[in-house]
């Protein structure tokens, strides 16, 4: 019974979320018995007209959702495959560290996906919320994609002679613990209009091929707990602004803008020697444990203490970090959730009856 509640409510939420009057909104579960022929993942309530489709590559080739449509990624402990994207979708997945942080959801399940490629046919996409754990990463090969609040293993392939790229609110985790850049670049270019904002990068990021450094529109509120490369540069680039991250590898060496540090401000390194220095309010916080929280999740270690070296002290007057910033739907999200509704506890009192029916409670909150 509370299996089926569970699903009701996730339904009432899909339906009141509704976005555009003329887009509908399609589940995706690798457990759904989806088949395209007679089977509809009936065993989750999908029908010929509305099927909870099995995986994202069924959804996107499958001639009932169209471009704007949006597609719910649901947790499971099964990966979902390969998907290249050739309609504008909204893909939203439930989150990340599901099981670290608190109030986050009702179930602690992933939606891990393996390759994610955006092809012709797919600009103006949206990927929320995904945990993409694929060595080939994602593949962005149009304008105009949001890349938001997702869990990368790897890195995210950038394509040349696009523009309108946003990689923001992201966690980059380096498990094959390796120089890797966060964002993997073409030989023949890099796209125009480029941000990379408040993202937790455990990766470098070098936005350069050869001798050719490319340009980011801009890079702020980041943390960068990224590895050093000796005689190199663990952090590469040229751009117009990039002003209040933190990089907290004290041997990690930098190159903005030729080396030249324009445009570089409101930042704190861990080091004096090659990294961001004390100009253009700069600042150098060697011992690290001063600006960060003492303990927390593998996301929340990332918050400032209050009072520290980078509290309400950023260009905007908040936090320097992936965990400022002016606007709330701006900053870093714990575990990276939507911002759709959020149910994080569901109970209920047994089995109904019918002269008392059933009493339930249902604890949720709306991520911004």
């Amino acid at each position: 019974m509370k299996k089926n509640l569970v699903l009701f409510t996730v339904i009432i939420f899909t339906v009141f979320n509704v976005q555009v009057a003329s887009a509908k909104i399609w589940r995706v579960n690798s457990n759904s018995n989806y088949n395209g022929t007679s089977l509809w993942g009936n065993n989750f309530g999908g029908t010929s007209a509305y099927p909870v489709f099995a995986q994202l590559t069924d959804a996107n080739s499958s001639n009932l959702v169209s471009g704007g449509d949006t597609l719910y990624v649901e947790g499971s402990p099964v990966t979902y495959g390969n998907v290249t994207f050739t309609k504008k979708l909204i893909i939203i997945g439930p989150g990340y560290f599901l099981t670290e942080n608190p109030k986050v959801s009702n179930d602690v399940l992933s939606a891990n996906v393996s390759q994610v490629v955006f092809s012709t046919g797919s600009e103006g996409s949206q990927l929320l919320g995904v945990n993409d754990i694929s060595v080939y990463g994602i593949s962005i090969n149009v304008s105009n994609i949001l890349i938001k609040r997702c869990k990368i293993d790897y890195s995210i392939g950038v394509s040349y002679n696009i523009s309108d790229i946003s990689v923001v609110q992201n966690f980059f985790t380096n498990i094959n613990n390796n120089n890797t850049s966060a964002i993997g670049v073409s030989p023949y270019g890099f796209p125009a209009n480029f941000v990379f904002d408040n993202n937790i990068s455990k990766r470098t990021l070098l936005l350069n091929y050869s001798t050719t450094t490319y340009t980011a529109q801009e890079c702020n509120h980041n943390v960068f707990d990224c590895p050093s490369i000796s005689g190199k540069p663990s952090i590469q680039l040229n751009t117009g602004s990039f002003k209040n991250n933190i990089l907290k590898t004290a041997t990690a060496t930098v190159s903005i803008n030729g080396g030249t540090n324009q445009n570089v401000s409101y930042n704190i390194s861990a080091s004096s020697t090659g990294q961001f220095g004390t100009a253009n309010n700069n600042k150098v916080v060697a011992d690290m444990s001063t600006l960060f929280v003492s303990s927390g999740t593998s996301d929340g270690i990332y918050k400032l203490k209050p009072g520290s070296a980078g509290s309400n002290n950023a260009s905007d007057g908040t936090d320097r970090g992936a965990f400022g910033g002016t606007s709330s739907t701006d900053r870093y999200t714990l575990s990276g959730l939507a911002p759709i509704p959020v149910i994080y506890s569901l109970t209920t009192s047994g089995d109904a009856t019918p002269a008392n029916g059933l009493s339930v409670t249902i604890s949720a909150k709306t991520i911004k």
